[in-house]
């Protein structure tokens, strides 16, 4: 007996979540996006927004192509599928309806049928979006689908469409309706799209994919290069290439600087299909050989009670990070850019600087979220009642002077120290961490807080030490201030400096006043502030760029 299968799978095609299903069930949680994704391409999605056509997003290829159709980058209109459309039904009273429907049945929809027809406008209202531009070039696929999602789903649109390809000009289609919701009234996917119809621009099979991208596409599982899990002290700061052929301890050497460099030693599309499970657990930036055992529980000694936490962080925690943000910066523009060095006498260092100025920066603004985060602890436990009765807080953003210096190799030395793993600054988070968890009464979400200040100085310690690593090569080309990536900086007057410490000021005094309207719970007059300190801070490192290149250092105490 045969009996006909329709399915009736909600649970996949569910827009809301559903009683009983899993929070990563629903297609927001999908690992989606336009590249394409993972699960789906969002780009088929936005395929139907126009009832009875199903367009493509077409990008022209980056360099020429022989065999490629001209003129062929747009939103091409891939077919004509009506039939079934659940917003094209024929006993529908809507006017807009039956017109449409009259159209795509009749002579228009048999024009359409032939040859390449592209979308050439949008409009919406009074407002009309053209797909080409001035000079009559289509826009790209991917920028004109930019303009699709910008679409609203409760007015009325027209689109015209173009033809391309032929000899003589063919007069434009007019279409008008409305754009597709995606989802109906009950939170389901539109029965319009077909099975599989999300899905069927990625990647088959997945490995593929995944060996071609980098980290900054799958930044959680696909790291570019790792440490090694080996106690080889040889290697043991040498930053190694995560998809290497070669696995054995003779593999471990540094990475290539470019990805096509590095494309001959890695395993191959073919390797991957059988050999992904191979590829080694990273955790913290080092691969993990055998059994992962995870760190022994903190032992650190808890502060005796929350005026003495509140204290420490007051006085000592958050004034130091402001104090290592500004030496980490003052560092960083030390640093010749890449254009001002000889690349004839230097052929390495220009690539050098770029990763080193890279990872200052990201430690200088860590250290800038650790100031935020301190001072977050700070009003949260006031507002939780833990502050010493008269007290209240106020924004720490004052800190001890001390001599800046350029990034030589005795400043890395201190700054390796400073952020190693059980050093002063680990100590005192980790006896912050100790507290906010012995302590129940305590919100949870310090303890979270504190906890990740308290491991993010690891990554700090190891940038640092690839940092050194990495200048090391130019240790024979001079000492101290005279080493050839430094810049001959001397931190310079007030007069010179007059504009850049009223930058730092105003930066200063911007993050004041959001952190004090966090403490309020004030999110708009704090997002308007933060807004005021980043607009600040671009102007700062411009102006302290241009200093730094005449010798000039930005002396950062004199502001506070």
């Amino acid at each position: 007996m045969n009996l006909p299968i329709k399915p009736r799978n909600l649970t996949a095609r569910a827009a809301h979540r559903v009683l009983g299903n899993p929070a990563s069930a629903g297609l927001d949680a999908s690992v989606g996006n336009c590249f394409p994704g993972l699960e789906l391409d969002v780009r088929n999605l936005d395929g139907r927004f126009f009832p009875g056509l199903v367009f493509w997003v077409v990008t022209a290829p980056a360099a020429p192509v022989p065999e490629a159709l001209p003129n062929q980058a747009g939103i091409r209109l891939h077919a004509l599928d009506y039939l079934q459309d659940p917003m094209l039904t024929p006993t529908s009273s809507e006017p807009w309806v039956q017109t449409l429907l009259g159209q795509l049945s009749g002579d228009t929809g048999v024009q359409l049928s032939s040859g390449r027809w592209y979308l050439s406008w949008i409009e919406q209202g009074s407002n009309r979006i053209s797909c080409d531009q001035v000079d009559g070039t289509p826009y790209d696929g991917e920028l004109v689908w930019r303009f699709i999602r910008c679409i609203a789903p409760d007015l009325p649109l027209t689109i015209g469409l173009v033809q391309r390809g032929v000899p003589q000009p063919v007069p434009q289609v007019v279409l008008s309706g409305y754009r597709r919701k995606y989802v109906t009234d009950s939170g389901v996917i539109d029965a319009a799209f077909k099975p599989g119809e999300l899905t069927q621009s990625l990647c088959n099979p997945w490995q593929h994919d995944f060996r071609d991208c980098a980290c900054y596409y799958w930044a959680s599982n696909h790291p570019d290069v790792v440490l090694s899990a080996s106690d080889n002290p040889d290697t043991a700061n040498t930053w190694l290439d995560w998809l290497r052929r070669d696995r054995t301890p003779a593999g471990e050497v540094a990475a290539p600087a470019s990805r096509a460099e590095a494309r001959p030693l890695q395993i191959d599309h073919f390797e991957i299909n059988q050999k992904w499970q191979t590829l080694a657990f990273v955790i913290g930036g080092h691969e993990i050989a055998g059994t992962y055992k995870p760190a022994l529980p903190d032992s650190a000694k808890p502060y005796k009670n929350a005026a003495e936490m509140i204290g420490e962080l007051t006085n000592h925690l958050a004034p130091l990070e402001l104090r290592l943000c500004l030496e980490y910066l003052y560092g960083l523009f030390s640093l010749h850019t890449p254009d001002e060095i000889d690349a004839k006498q230097w052929p390495n260092m220009p690539a050098d600087l770029v990763a080193v100025r890279q990872s200052i920066t990201i430690v200088a603004i860590g250290e800038m979220t650790h100031l935020r985060w301190a001072n977050q602890l700070l009003w949260s436990l006031d507002q939780a009642g833990f502050y010493p009765k008269g007290k209240q807080y106020q924004p720490v953003l004052a800190t001890k002077a001390v001599p800046l210096r350029p990034l030589d190799y005795a400043a890395l030395d201190d700054y390796i120290r400073v952020e190693r793993s059980g050093g002063n600054i680990d100590e005192h988070y980790a006896r912050c961490v100790a507290t906010l968890e012995r302590d129940k009464a305590y919100p949870r979400n310090l303890w979270q807080l504190a906890v990740k200040i308290d491991s993010d100085g690891i990554d700090h310690f190891d940038r640092f030490t690839e940092m050194k690593r990495t200048l090391m090569a130019y240790a024979g080309g001079g000492q101290g201030p005279t080493l050839p990536y430094l810049r001959p900086v001397q931190p310079g007057t007030p007069a010179q400096t007059a504009d850049a410490l009223a930058q730092v000021k105003a930066l200063l005094a911007a993050l004041h006043d959001a952190y004090l309207a966090q403490y309020h719970n004030h999110p708009e007059k704090a997002q308007v502030a933060i807004q005021t300190s980043r607009n600040v801070m671009d102007a700062l490192r411009v102006n302290a760029e241009s200093l730094a290149a005449q010798g000039i250092g930005i002396p950062f105490f004199a502001a506070l």
